[in-house]
């Protein structure tokens, strides 16, 4: 009688080997038997030797390939380019159902404005490099850590886009921006109670950036009332006045901080024109000439007129930056603004002056046509006897044949 021959026993095989009772070679993920004849090869348990995830009592199978799909798992001498990606699936994955976990949301429009603030927006506040870095990097970085900040960000940065994108595409963009500052207003308007070092980055960056924002609306105004003018522009220095409150506060947090070179101006390597000094030159020799005339307060337009001609340099070192047209409205004292609010000629006389400096930068697009809209609602309210002393803003904003036809006028 023959003897039996032994062999080892597939003890891992698959169902399909085990039915046909024939050996297994238990070749994984589909074995030789299950690839010849091109049917589903199913394992009960799973081999020491495999990619292993946190699913160890799933069976693992491999459909018949019809003719008309793409493998999605490596076969036989025909490795399929989507291997290592199925593969990647079982790396650091903790859940027990595929569909335990929704899928993060990416807001593309939000990166995009995001995006859009270090590229663009955050330019028009820098006035150099240490500056850009503040804006562009430092920014951005307390912003990951203030939400209201980060809404501040996107707020300015979808109102540039509103202002300088197609019409058509404007609503949406002021819609985003509508929404995204008044979730900033909320927190600054709660944080400005309490300054700390921990939010004194924030509140800073925050208040800056209602001052941008306030200027950029008025661009988008459909009311006449609300579009930039002179008494629009008293409203922003109103608050630019609340700014002010918050950088006394901040100060002492902030100038040891990486927004330290907000307070350091320093002297920009340009120099000024001869005739801007000259015309800044009469306003001190103006306010002189009140003074011996009777009761005014020359102090305040002394300390007015100085802030004005320490950041005229400025305002030709990076004409389209925020640094002259933010930093002088938030340098002027409470005193000054009632003048101006009270229509005061000189105070009138000196705000004209301040327009030539906007309309220097009218290539911010948050600036525009600020400095030409203001300046000719303040030649309305000057009289006769006046006007010869903004002869200059006229020249520079409205140009030679403005100042000619306004001479020749009864």
């Amino acid at each position: 009688m023959p003897t039996r021959r032994t062999h080892r026993k597939s003890r891992h095989g698959c169902k399909a080997c085990k039915q046909r009772r024939v050996k297994c070679d238990e070749a994984r993920p589909v074995c030789s038997n299950c690839s010849q004849r091109e049917e589903t090869c199913e394992y009960t348990t799973e081999a020491s030797f495999i990619w292993a995830t946190d699913e160890p009592q799933q069976p693992r199978t491999r459909r018949r390939k019809q003719p008309s799909e793409e493998s999605t798992v490596d076969s036989p001498g025909a490795p399929s380019p989507n291997a290592p990606f199925w593969l990647l699936g079982g790396f650091g994955d903790r859940s027990t159902s595929p569909t335990s976990t929704a899928a993060p949301i990416l807001d593309l429009t939000q990166m995009r404005l995001l995006v859009n603030w270090q590229n663009e927006t955050s330019q028009f506040f820098s006035r150099d490099t240490e500056t850009r870095n503040v804006w562009q990097l430092y920014l951005v970085n307390e912003a990951l850590k203030w939400p209201s900040l980060m809404h501040g960000i996107l707020a300015v940065s979808a109102l540039q886009f509103a202002l300088s994108e197609p019409a058509t595409e404007q609503p949406f963009w002021l819609e985003l921006a509508t929404a995204h500052k008044g979730q900033a207003l909320h927190a600054l308007r709660e944080g400005i109670q309490k300054v700390t070092p921990e939010n004194s980055k924030a509140l800073m960056g925050l208040s800056a950036l209602v001052v941008a924002y306030a200027f950029g609306s008025a661009l988008t105004a459909v009311s006449e009332a609300d579009k930039p003018s002179l008494h629009t522009l008293n409203n922003v220095f109103v608050l630019c006045r609340g700014v002010q409150q918050i950088t006394n506060q901040a100060y002492s947090f902030l100038r040891t901080s990486t927004f330290a070179p907000l307070f350091t101006p320093g002297d920009p390597e340009v120099e000024v024109p001869v005739h801007v000094r000259r015309s800044l030159d009469h306003l001190d020799r103006l306010n002189t000439e009140c003074l011996h005339a009777g009761s005014h307060d020359a102090v305040t337009y002394t300390r007015v007129i100085s802030a004005l001609r320490s950041l005229s340099a400025h305002a030709y070192a990076q004409p389209n930056s925020m640094t002259f047209s933010a930093g002088w409205a938030i340098r002027v004292s409470p005193e000054y603004l009632q003048y101006l609010q009270a229509n005061m000629p000189l105070a009138l006389v000196v705000h004209a002056h301040y327009c030539v400096f906007l309309h220097l930068a009218r290539g911010n697009v948050f600036i525009q046509h600020w400095g030409r809209s203001v300046l000719e609602d303040i030649i309305q309210l000057l009289d006769s006897s006046w006007k010869p002393h903004i002869e200059w803003p006229i020249r520079e904003v409205l140009g030679e044949e403005y100042l000619q036809m306004a001479n020749k006028s009864p």
